[in-house]
C-alpha cells in the first residue's frame, strides 16, 4: 500500500483520480430510518483498472465473467433451491478461478529486444528504482574518479 506523503504530486494526483473513478453511490439507511447516499469503493472496478493483460479482449472476458456470475446468483429464480445453492457455489468458484488466472497473467513481466510489458508493481516502483540506479551510478563514478585520480598522482610522481 502506498503510504501517505510518498511520491510526487503527479503520482498522488494519479492515485486520487483512480480512487475517484472506482467509487459508486449506494443508498444507506440511517439509524433514524432515513435513506441517504454514500460513496463506496467498488472493488471490482478497481480490480479491472489495475489489470495489465495485453489483449484487446479483456473487457469482453470480464463482461462474460460477470454475466456468468449474475446467472449463478439468479439460479434460485430458475430452479429448485437445493440445486440453486449448489450452482451458486459452483459458479462463484469458477468466477474466482477466472479472476485469479487474470491476476496471475497480469503479474507477468514480458520483455524482449524490442518491447516490454511491465506489471503494476513495476510501474509503481519505477520511480524509486530509477533513483536508486542513478545514485549507484554516481557512486561508481566517484569511486572510479578517485581511483583514476590516485593513478594520475602516482604517474605524475614517477
Amino acid at each position: 500500500m502506498i503510504g501517505e506523503g510518498e511520491g510526487t504530486s503527479d503520482h498522488n494526483n494519479t492515485v486520487d483520480i483512480i480512487f475517484q473513478s472506482v467509487q459508486r453511490t449506494i443508498d444507506v439507511k440511517d439509524n433514524d430510518g432515513n435513506m441517504r447516499k454514500e460513496q463506496v469503493l467498488d472493488d471490482l472496478s478497481l480490480w479491472c483498472k489495475t489489470l495489465s493483460v495485453a489483449t484487446n479482449k479483456l473487457g469482453q472476458l470480464v463482461h462474460e465473467m460477470m454475466e456468468f456470475a449474475r446467472y449463478g446468483m439468479n439460479a434460485d429464480k430458475n430452479m429448485c433451491s437445493e440445486r440453486a445453492v449448489n450452482w451458486q457455489i459452483e459458479s462463484m468458484a469458477i468466477v474466482e478461478s477466472v479472476k485469479k488466472a487474470l491476476d496471475s497473467k497480469s503479474s507477468e513481466s514480458m520483455r524482449n529486444k524490442e518491447n516490454s510489458q511491465s506489471t503494476l508493481i513495476d510501474k509503481v516502483n519505477k520511480n524509486s528504482i530509477e533513483k536508486i540506479y542513478t545514485m549507484k551510478e554516481k557512486a561508481k563514478g566517484s569511486i572510479f574518479d578517485s581511483i583514476m585520480g590516485k593513478e594520475r598522482d602516482k604517474m605524475s610522481d614517477d
